[in-house]
């Protein structure tokens, strides 16, 4: 496992987020970047906002490179290095709490593979390690400036310059059928895998703060074991330590300073590919629980523990070549979805359900095989005495009235653009209707209906240098 694609983390103002936590005191609001830019949040973050796996890992090929030969010796003695950097250019002039505003972001990904056998012996075994820096960031509370559920919740919010990612021992057995790992590492990198066209375009918000999955830049002690019953069918079990302190964490802390959480997860997964089915599928089912204590937004009573599930499916149907078997990266049509759901009414992160919808259309030009282009519809629902608490954080703040339903939506295109074997462009551009304020609580005005837009680059250092061949 080399993770080529970082996650990233945003968080919500810390004056929001007292309001959030015990009634609504505050008159006004101010962002994180004026009052705590370098204190940690003495509660849990529930609004924090991520971007997922952004880019899939692109498909092996010839080595190619000025460093090609060291990449095979490293490769033949049993590590394969990984170095990559991820651009981020965000924007937003027409939707949201405070318009024309953008973020840039620079994240560069060190790290690899050290396989066991090779090196000393050990069957089945490997260390994966990586290391996330974050070296040039710009307007990092652009998240907040938005302020809604949707289009401002990918804005990451990164006051940490370094972070550990991964750094686990895993070990496979009997075939590689039975596969466990312990270490540091981030849930999303095993469980609720992107379907979309683009990983944190159908991310959820209630996996990252209900569900207590820190995204993976900030990882926490985990475990978690997998057994495929079949080369498609496969069922997996983990735990993590939850940390209320992220994103003022930098992965290294072997304790914490303030109480975490556990998060249980246990999923079902069937999945194929194009060398096994000409029309490739995949179907993830997965249960959440958090041993977090619970505060209900707007009665600010208590409870242990809040659980969930979660559904993911991708579904090729249809190919203009009728399904040869001599084409590995056909032009195909996909559909997919998902859904997360919280069980718990009364959950401190105030949603209720989201999910997105859409179609995505690979390899468009056949001489053009790894791009990709997708349309889809968005929408998440924050639960009914969230959306009384926004009401009356609205009106604290000196509003006339908070006129936003329970239920935002949002109309996405995005598309993968291979500009050359090693860099891939990722713009995106989402239209939404009926924005909340649950990012940014405390906002007198009703937020603008609009645009919001990014361009991810992704350059893959270690196969333009020839040192993979991933």
């Amino acid at each position: 496992m080399t993770v080529v694609c970082i996650a990233l983390g945003g968080a919500a103002s810390a004056d929001a987020q007292t309001v959030k936590n015990e009634g609504v005191a505050a008159p006004a609001l101010s962002t994180q970047a004026e009052n705590n830019a370098d204190e940690p949040p003495a509660a849990n973050q529930s609004n924090v906002s991520h971007i997922g796996n952004v880019i899939p890992e692109p498909p092996e090929s010839a080595r190619q490179g000025p460093l090609a030969s060291l990449g095979q010796k490293l490769n033949d003695w049993g590590f394969t290095p990984s170095l990559n950097l991820t651009q981020m250019y965000l924007g937003n002039p027409s939707a949201g709490q405070q318009t024309g505003n953008h973020e840039i972001l620079t994240f560069v990904a060190v790290g690899g593979d050290f396989d066991l056998q090779k090196i000393a012996g050990f069957p089945g075994a490997t260390i994966h390690f990586q290391q996330v820096f974050a070296p040039f960031t710009t307007n990092v509370t652009w998240g907040n400036q938005v302020g809604d559920t949707l289009g401002g919740k990918p804005g990451p919010f990164v006051p940490q310059k370094a972070h550990l990612a991964v750094f686990t021992w895993e070990q496979k057995a009997f075939g590689d059928r039975l596969d466990f790992e312990v270490g540091k590492s981030s849930p999303d990198n095993y469980f609720a895998l992107p379907v979309c066209n683009q990983g944190f375009g159908c991310t959820s918000a209630l996996l990252y703060d209900s569900a207590g999955m820190n995204p993976p830049i900030y990882p926490n002690w985990s475990a978690r074991v997998r057994y495929s019953l079949t080369p498609a069918w496969s069922f997996q079990v983990g735990v993590w330590r939850s940390n209320a302190q992220y994103p003022w964490t930098n992965g290294w802390e072997w304790t914490d300073k303030t109480p975490d959480s556990n998060a249980w997860l246990a999923n079902v997964v069937y999945h194929t590919t194009y060398q096994t089915d000409p029309y490739p599928k995949s179907y993830e089912l997965m249960f959440y629980y958090n041993t977090g204590k619970q505060t209900d937004p707007y009665t600010l009573g208590t409870h242990k523990g809040t659980s969930g599930i979660y559904f993911g499916g991708r579904q090729v149907i249809y190919r203009p070549d009728g399904g040869k078997s001599t084409i590995d990266d056909p032009t195909a049509v996909a559909l997919f979805a998902t859904a997360t759901g919280s069980f718990d009414s009364h959950n401190s992160d105030g949603l209720s359900m989201t999910g997105t919808a859409g179609v995505t259309l690979e390899a468009p030009l056949r001489s053009r095989p790894h791009d990709s282009v997708s349309l889809s519809v968005n929408w998440a629902t924050v639960t009914p005495h969230d959306h009384a608490y926004l009401e009356q954080a609205n009106l604290a703040a000196g509003g006339s009235g908070y006129a936003v339903g329970r239920t935002e939506y949002g109309l996405r295109l995005d598309a993968n653009v291979e500009l050359t074997r090693s860099i891939v462009l990722s713009p995106y551009v989402m239209r939404t209707w009926k924005m909340n304020t649950w990012l940014n609580p405390a906002y007198a005005g009703t937020p603008r209906n609009g645009v919001v837009f990014g361009v991810l680059a992704t350059v893959f250092i270690d196969k333009m240098l020839g040192l993979t061949d991933h």
